[in-house]
């Protein structure tokens, strides 16, 4: 075997690493450095302040710092801060021991305390942060707030939940100057807070044009008002006229608006104080005539951060009319209805409650009036059953033509283009009178005459499925659609008859 010769030299480098390999293992294994374990990088306020091994409760050493310098000085202590741990496997990290931590952790917080910071008071809506120096100053802003809606000072800023103040966020609110204690009053689903004058039965029986409820009622926040205690740079505090200025500035807001019957975009946009292209623009429109009740519009209101809810006292004078008084006919359809008494305008002063937020009506209820001259209620009979409704008559198919006038005569239905062959439904339950080929034009044509008295007819079909007499059902087949009689290409026409005279059908489809 061939020996090899190892310079003195070489060995003296051989022997160094060995030691030092020896030594890193010594002093991973005491926990000093990372050689590819898992451990734990502390971190506070996003900045880490050292790592330590997996294993370590770090939570137990952020209390413990706490505690450590509470006991250091001797008023409340006043730490912001967050803190987090990330798990890492980097090699050859330095390691910290808990007690090395421990005084790490106290060393960073002592930074967070409030040295050169002055206590302070936040107010916080959504949106909108001001600070100033003491809760004086906080009221004084909020009365500033206020005074445009309330000219007479009727109204000052007061706090709910003083006793949290410590550990928690007060709420701010308007009461009255002159209430003796917070009371509520229930308008229309909503609670108003101080109107002491409101009491009994006041909201439901009229007492007369003395006992009138006039001017501000009530007044309020709208959005909660929270304010907590904080510290400060001098430097950061709020300028109370510019915060002023922020908070009641009118901010572009997307709110939802559903539709009502009778509502069109021009008055919706006038109400809102926008204009009927932007409507239509924001909500993809394709014209201004495309509204259904119950469609919900997006509408784009300027709003403040801080929004006030009156509560108003309204009178004015105006014509009136009682609700009719209904008399049942259960032989009738609901579409029947006769008027067997005619009813009388009547002309009276009213006493209104009426709630505006940033300046717009949100809803409006009668609590009194004086009556100058008595309406009588009309007496109307209508009738109780729902009548039968009715439906496209067949899946599909192009409209390619409207009721209407054409060519100096009256087109008396509306037609779908489809292939020859397409089912062809009953729009709604009847029995069929006509069903056969008719020389007028129609072609192999169909009658249906309904239980309201109206009639259906469909027209140039190729084949129909149905006879005279037979009772049919809605969305029963009775033809197959075609290009009989006088007809320029396939095609089903359809009609609809009220008192023996043609209406558009498309007012009538569901």
């Amino acid at each position: 075997m061939q020996k090899i010769k190892i310079s003195p030299s070489a060995g003296i480098q051989i022997f160094l690493v060995t030691v030092a390999a020896v030594l890193l293992f010594l002093t991973a294994f005491s926990r000093q450095v990372s050689l590819g374990q898992s451990f734990l990088q502390v971190m506070v306020d996003g900045e880490a302040i050292g790592a330590i091994a997996a294993d370590t409760d770090v939570e137990q050493l952020f209390l413990q710092a706490r505690r450590a310098l509470a006991a250091e000085q001797t008023d409340r202590l006043c730490l912001k801060y967050d803190w987090n741990c990330e798990t890492k496997q980097t090699a050859f990290t330095p390691l910290m021991t808990q007690r090395e931590l421990l005084e790490e952790i106290k060393t960073v917080l002592r930074e967070k305390q409030p040295g050169g910071r002055v206590q302070a008071y936040t107010v916080a809506l959504e949106d909108f942060r001001a600070t100033f120096a003491t809760l004086e100053e906080v009221k004084v802003f909020l009365e500033r707030v206020k005074q445009p809606s309330d000219g007479a000072d009727a109204y000052g800023v007061c706090f709910r939940g003083e006793d949290l103040l410590m550990d928690g966020v007060m709420e701010a609110y308007l009461e009255r100057r002159d209430a003796p204690g917070e009371q509520e009053l229930s308008v229309n689903g909503g609670h108003f807070a101080g109107v002491a004058a409101w009491h009994g039965q006041m909201l439901h029986s009229p007492g007369g044009r003395e006992s009138y409820q006039t001017g501000l009622l009530d007044l309020s926040f709208v959005e909660q008002v929270s304010v907590y205690r904080t510290y400060a740079k001098p430097g950061a505090l709020s300028d109370m006229t510019n915060a002023l200025i922020e908070v009641t500035k009118q901010k572009e807001s997307n709110k939802i608006y559903e539709v009502e019957s009778g509502d069109c975009l021009s008055v919706i946009a006038l109400d809102y104080g926008t204009t009927v292209s932007e409507l239509v623009k924001l909500n993809h429109m394709e014209d201004a005539d495309t509204l259904r009740e119950g469609q919900e519009l997006i509408i784009a209101v300027p709003e403040p951060d801080l929004k006030l809810r009156l509560v108003m006292g309204e009178v004015y004078e105006e014509d009136y009319e009682k609700t009719p008084v209904i008399v049942k006919n259960d032989n009738w359809y609901t579409t029947k209805e006769v008027v067997l008494q005619e009813g009388s305008t009547g002309h009276r002063e009213r006493n209104d409650v009426v709630i505006y937020e940033n300046g717009f009506e949100v809803s409006r209820n009668l609590v009194q009036q004086t009556v100058m001259v008595e309406s009588v209620a009309a007496v109307i009979e209508r009738g109780t059953i729902k009548p039968p409704t009715y439906i496209k008559p067949l899946y599909g198919g192009r409209f390619s033509s409207g009721y209407g006038y054409r060519w100096g005569r009256l087109h008396k239905g509306v037609d779908y283009a489809c292939s020859i062959g397409t089912t062809v439904f009953a729009s709604s339950a009847g029995t069929v009178v006509q069903a056969g080929y008719n020389s007028g034009g129609y072609g192999n044509n169909v009658v249906i005459s309904h239980p309201d008295g109206r009639m259906t007819r469909y027209a140039h079909n190729s084949k129909i499925l149905v006879h005279v007499g037979q009772h049919v059902e809605q969305g029963q087949p009775i033809a197959l659609s075609g290009n009989t009689g006088r007809s320029t290409g396939p095609h089903l026409h359809f009609e609809i008859y009220i008192n023996g005279s043609p209406v558009n059908p498309l007012k009538y489809i569901q």
